[in-house]
């Protein structure tokens, strides 16, 4: 190779080489190591919401690797309560740098609209219907409710599901909504029955019943055949199948939310025969109790013994015991109660299960139950009177009101199944045919 040509080459190599210097020093240069790096953290423009919380996300400050974020003074005026655009400026006066960070202070939250009572009303055919109400407030606007637009088409003449559709908007154009479903149900306390009974005895009986021998089916205060011309029952058909009936008045001391919890935990469903007042203190419970397939059977209003109203001059109050406690059980479920009824205090006539018959109800009594109604009943007790006089199509009256009732469920419960028993709620009793 000729001098000349190695000159041209070491020529070329220095120029590469203050290029790749000249690279070095540029990238040294924007890292910050010759010369202060400033730059804003996050986004830039930072959009934050009105009245929401606001944290300035800083900068990234150094300078020969250290760290100089701490000299940096921040100057700000940005008003989270006012939408708006503001300017955050970064200032370190020590190595004369300076960043800004614009933020923007913007609306894009709806309104919220907060219904005044349940999202979804019960109200019966006929009757009126008012607007519990609603508040909506808005993050911005503050309290806009007289903005809010209803519109509605409830037909209180017509059964059915309505909904009404309330809407409002903000300043900023979120707009923010709302449903409440309506349901327009039959009136069953508008029911009336025109007396014409006097030819039914009302000789007032109350249940009895001969308690099982070796797990034998049992008899009654009134034959079967009596009974079927009421469609009245006392135990279910001759099969392996155990119906287990609590009867619930509202006591003041009572087990009978522990009771079901028991029946759930086996996945055993009852029948619950309640008063109407109970049914309306008690409305969480009512509907659990209707979602894990429980029956809630009607239990009359106040309690009476019903051949004392069974005549014609109390004929109404007769039928309110149950009509309104079907209405009421209808306001809280939002369903239409079972026909299934039990007589307060077990006490009946032919007259009164004729006329309960005709309000579409079925009769239950019973064909085992022992005195319950002692507080100081033991689990242990109770277990033993329910083993010995099981059997097929028992219907069990037991009163929750009863401690050992509740402590004797789970093992009678497991004893029955190991026995090949079910459990099932009296309205599947198979119906007497009409003759």
């Amino acid at each position: 190779m000729s001098k000349r040509c190695k000159t041209i080459i070491i020529a070329i190599l220095g120029v590469i080489a203050i290029a790749v210097m000249a690279l070095l020093i540029k990238l040294l240069f924007f890292s910050g190591l010759f010369v202060p790096l400033l730059k804003v953290k996050g986004d830039d423009p930072l959009i934050v919401e009105v009245n929401e919380p606001y944290k300035d996300p800083g900068v990234v400050a150094s300078f020969h690797f250290q760290d100089y974020a701490d000299e940096v003074k921040i100057e700000s005026h940005v008003d989270v309560k006012k939408k708006g655009t503001y300017e955050v400026i970064y200032k370190c006066e020590k190595y004369g740098k300076e960043v800004k960070r614009t933020v923007k202070v913007e609306d894009h939250k709806a309104p919220q609209i907060k219904l005044k009572g349940d999202s979804t009303l019960r109200v019966f055919e006929n009757g009126k219907f008012n607007d519990p109400g609603y508040q909506a407030i808005d993050n911005c606007d503050g309290d806009i409710s007289k903005q809010v637009n209803v519109k509605q088409q409830i037909n209180m003449q017509k059964k059915g599901t309505y909904t009404i559709h309330y809407e409002v908007k903000d300043s900023s154009g979120n707009i923010g909504k709302a449903l409440r479903k309506v349901e327009v149900l039959s009136d069953p306390s508008l029911t009336k029955l025109y007396y014409d009974y006097d030819e039914y005895d009302n000789t007032a009986e109350e249940w009895w019943f001969n308690k099982s021998k070796d797990h034998a089916r049992t008899t009654g205060a009134k034959p079967q055949e009596l009974l079927d011309k009421y469609q009245a029952y006392y135990q279910g058909p001759d099969e392996k199948v155990i119906y287990l009936t609590f009867d619930e008045g509202g006591n003041d001391i009572t087990y009978i939310k522990q009771i079901a919890d028991v029946l759930n935990k086996n996945d055993v469903q009852a029948t619950f025969f309640l008063t109407r007042n109970y049914i309306k203190n008690e409305p969480e419970f009512m509907n659990d109790l209707v979602k894990h397939g429980h029956v809630i059977g009607n239990h009359s209003w106040h309690h009476y013994d019903m051949p004392t109203l069974a005549n014609s001059l109390s004929v109404d109050k007769f039928v309110a015991e149950i009509t309104e406690t079907e209405k009421t059980y209808m306001e809280v479920t939002g369903q239409q109660m079972k026909k299934v009824f039990r007589f307060p205090k077990g006490g009946g006539s032919e007259r009164a299960m004729k006329m309960v018959k005709d309000l579409g109800y079925s009769t239950y009594f019973w064909s085992h139950a022992y005195y319950d109604y002692a507080s100081d009943v033991s689990g242990e007790e109770a277990l033993k009177t329910m083993m010995e006089h099981y059997h097929n199509g028992a219907i069990y009256l037991l009163h929750p009101s009863n401690k050992g009732n509740y402590e004797a469920m789970d093992t009678f419960i497991k004893n029955m199944k190991k026995l090949g028993y079910q459990f099932d709620t009296v309205d599947h009793i198979p119906q007497t045919k009409e003759k």
